[in-house]
Formats: structure tokens, C-alpha cells, sequence
């Protein structure tokens, strides 16, 4: 498995990798065609057609903090089968405990919106619990808000119920300090409740604005966002920023650097 480990001004981005796969572009909001012609996209970030993807999990350690970000928020139907769920559990925690994180030292899990249920709950009999059993969970205003005028349904809403019904869910606003070093800024372009999250001058996760790389060079995405021209401005903008770049399903390495030629360069 591959491990990328940033350090920026005292804080340690740490990707904690599950699965890196080849897929099929649509659920991105993206044809075979598009993908071929973006010139730097094979063999990193995209294979004869498909897109690639990544299960996995960003921990932002800062002032002794250890904080989980959009843990694996695209595998729902592997992650809770309820025949395979606990496999799959065991060995995302095999996963973190080799990258030095034990899931118990995790206090914070932070959602850039409501989408999935990922790592953030795990089935417990006919109901739910958190994974990381020691932590928080750290939504905007924004998406807690939109999740109760317009509920996600099925199992998306049961979990969240359930956490906000432990009483393990708390809210921030546009631009809050989510944790040292780390702000929120609130997009709502991707859904209603989106956020990104900036680490002091050097990263930026950009949730899901770019669910895959290649959504840098593609331009506006309808099937993915509620404003894909308010989308495509903003990563025009993070670009041009000269910012690490990290988006939660990107592949390894999970994390690039827009330079002058137009195109990425890995971390």
C-alpha cells in the first residue's frame, strides 16, 4: 500500500489507503472520451478510459489532534454489506494502525458534506455506531441544515440519525478554525452543504468540487455539482494558488501541485 505523508508548518497530512482501482468514468460525470483527452492523465490518474480512484482516508495531526478527513465516501455498498462489513472494518483498521494512527486515537471526524456514510458509522445489528470510537463528528452548519429540510434517505440518513441521536455531532460556519491551523470554507457548489478545508497556506482538500484529478482540467461537470460553473471557477482559482491540491477519492498519491506547464505535479 502506498503511504503519502505531507508536513506543513507543524501539521502531518497522513493518507491512510484502503484500495486504489481502475473504474468506469460515469460516476464521476465523465465519458472515456473526456478522460482520453486530458494529455497528463495516464498512467496516474486515469488508464485507457477508466478513471482512477482510491478508497481511503486523510488524518490531519495538529497540536496534538488527530482528525480523520471524508473518510472512504465512495464504497457504501462494500464498506456496509452486512455479510462483509466486518472484514471490511478489520482491515481499514489494520490499515490505520500501520500508518501509526490506531482508530481509538482518532478524535475528530471531519465531513466536507453529507453524501455517504464512508467510515463515518458502521453497522451495529439493525442500527449504527461510529468507527472511530473515540471521536466527533464535524459537519457545516449548511449540510446539517440541508440534511433535515432534505433528507438523504435509506441507510445515508439512518447513520447520520443515529450520530446526531449519541449526541457525537457538532456544526461549524464558513470560515471557521475547525481545528489549529485548519479552516472551513463553505462552497455549496458541489451539494448544498459542501465545504472545502484549508491547512494554513500550504493544502487544500477540496472534497468533492474535484471528484477525480482530471475534473482540474475538464471543465464544468453538470452530473456532478449543483453548480458546475460556480465549481469549475473555484478550482480555477485553487489552481492558480499554487496550493497542495487533496481530493478523498483521488489515487495514490492522493495529492498534487498545479505548476506553470498546466498540469499537475505529484506530492
Amino acid at each position: 500500500m502506498t503511504t503519502t505523508v505531507i508536513d506543513l508548518d507543524g501539521v502531518r497530512l497522513t493518507r491512510v489507503l484502503y484500495l486504489d482501482a481502475a473504474i468506469d468514468p460515469e460516476p464521476t460525470g465523465l465519458t472515456p472520451e473526456e478522460v482520453r483527452s486530458v494529455r497528463w492523465a495516464d498512467p496516474d490518474w486515469a488508464t485507457d478510459g477508466q478513471v482512477r480512484a482510491a478508497s481511503c482516508a486523510w488524518v490531519i495531526e495538529t497540536d496534538g489532534r488527530r482528525i480523520v478527513v471524508d473518510p472512504s465516501g465512495n464504497i457504501d455498498d462494500l464498506l456496509h454489506e452486512p455479510s462483509s462489513t466486518a472484514a471490511h472494518q478489520e482491515a481499514y483498521a489494520a490499515a490505520f494502525a500501520a500508518a501509526g494512527i490506531p482508530i481509538e486515537t482518532v478524535d475528530t471526524v471531519l465531513l466536507s458534506h453529507i453524501e455517504s456514510i464512508g467510515l463515518s458509522a458502521v453497522r451495529d445489528g439493525d442500527g449504527w455506531q461510529p468507527y472511530f470510537p473515540n471521536a466527533r463528528i464535524l459537519l457545516s452548519d449548511a449540510a446539517l441544515a440541508h440534511s433535515v429540510a432534505e433528507p438523504e434517505g435509506g441507510d445515508v440518513e439512518a447513520a447520520f440519525a443515529a450520530l446526531r441521536g449519541a449526541g457525537l455531532v457538532d456544526g461549524f460556519a464558513d470560515g471557521d478554525e475547525v481545528a489549529p491551523g485548519v479552516r472551513a470554507e463553505w462552497t455549496g457548489m458541489h451539494n448544498p452543504g459542501h465545504c472545502a478545508f484549508h491547512v494554513g497556506d500550504g493544502a487544500t482538500f477540496v472534497g468533492h468540487l474535484a471528484v477525480t484529478p482530471l475534473h482540474l482540467a475538464t471543465g464544468p461537470c453538470p452530473p456532478q455539482h449543483a453548480d458546475p460553473d460556480g465549481a469549475w471557477r473555484w478550482l480555477q482559482a485553487a489552481k492558480a494558488g499554487g496550493r497542495i491540491l487533496i481530493g478523498p477519492l483521488w489515487p495514490s498519491p492522493g495529492a498534487l501541485r498545479w505548476d506553470p506547464a498546466n498540469h499537475p505535479s505529484g506530492v
